[in-house]
Parts: C-alpha cells; sequence; structure tokens
C-alpha cells in the first residue's frame, strides 16, 4: 500500500494540492462502471467531482444510487478499499456538513456524501460507505 492521504473503508475527499492521491485515477463515470461491476483495485481516486458537483446534475444522481446500491459490497471486501474523491478546492465547514471552495463558488459535498462526513485533517475528510 501507498502512503496516500487515505483510510481504506471510508471515502476519502481531499483537497489534491495539498494531499497524496492514489496513482490509479479515473474519472466520475469509469468509477461509476467500475463499482458497478464490481471491479474496483484496492486502491482508487476519482476524480472530476467538482464537475459533478458544479452542475452535471445526471452524472451525480448516478454517482449517488450507485454509491447507495453498492454499499454493502464495499464494506463486505476483504480487505476494505481505499477510494478517495480528489478535488482542487478548500473544504469550509457548513453547520454539520462542508462545502468545498472551488474557483470562487462554493458546492455543498453533503449532496453526494451526506451529513456524516468529519474532517481527518485540514485537506482531508472522510465518510463512511453509507451515504
Amino acid at each position: 500500500m501507498s502512503d496516500i492521504d487515505a483510510v481504506a473503508g471510508m471515502y476519502n475527499i481531499v483537497d489534491r494540492r495539498r494531499r497524496e492521491t492514489a496513482d490509479y485515477q479515473v474519472p466520475v463515470g469509469e468509477f461509476i462502471a467500475k463499482l458497478e461491476n464490481h471491479d474496483l483495485p484496492q486502491e482508487i481516486c476519482v476524480v472530476g467531482l467538482g464537475d459533478v458537483l458544479s452542475g452535471d446534475e445526471e452524472l451525480r444522481e448516478s454517482l449517488v444510487d450507485t454509491m447507495r446500491q453498492e454499499m454493502d459490497y464495499l464494506n463486505g471486501q476483504r480487505p476494505l478499499p481505499t477510494v478517495q474523491f480528489a478535488v482542487d478546492g478548500e473544504f469550509q465547514n457548513v453547520g454539520d456538513s462542508f462545502d468545498v471552495e472551488i474557483n470562487g463558488e462554493f458546492h455543498a459535498l453533503e449532496s453526494v456524501f451526506g451529513r456524516q462526513m468529519k474532517q481527518r485533517e485540514p485537506g482531508w475528510l472522510v465518510t463512511t460507505f453509507r451515504v
């Protein structure tokens, strides 16, 4: 296992400008397909989340639906997979949730990851596979 900023068995949302990411990186659409086909590598970094948050409603709905449907699959893997979502933006604590600032605009991470996110360290959030 490499020295990336991620906890196995959780979704890790990281500011790629401040954190180490996995070498194997895929766009959101490819991640959805891999998750649906139960074809995830042990360590993966999903890129393009900023585009999903800033307007691609259809892709966001597909991502969330797939993450919910495949929660048991992810939790049943041994060892648990390491999944990162990398963004180019600062995280802002908003009540009991987080937004990410991308190009001067704030986008709610809750729309994808729910309200269970916790800040592990600056530039690094974690949440369970139960979104």
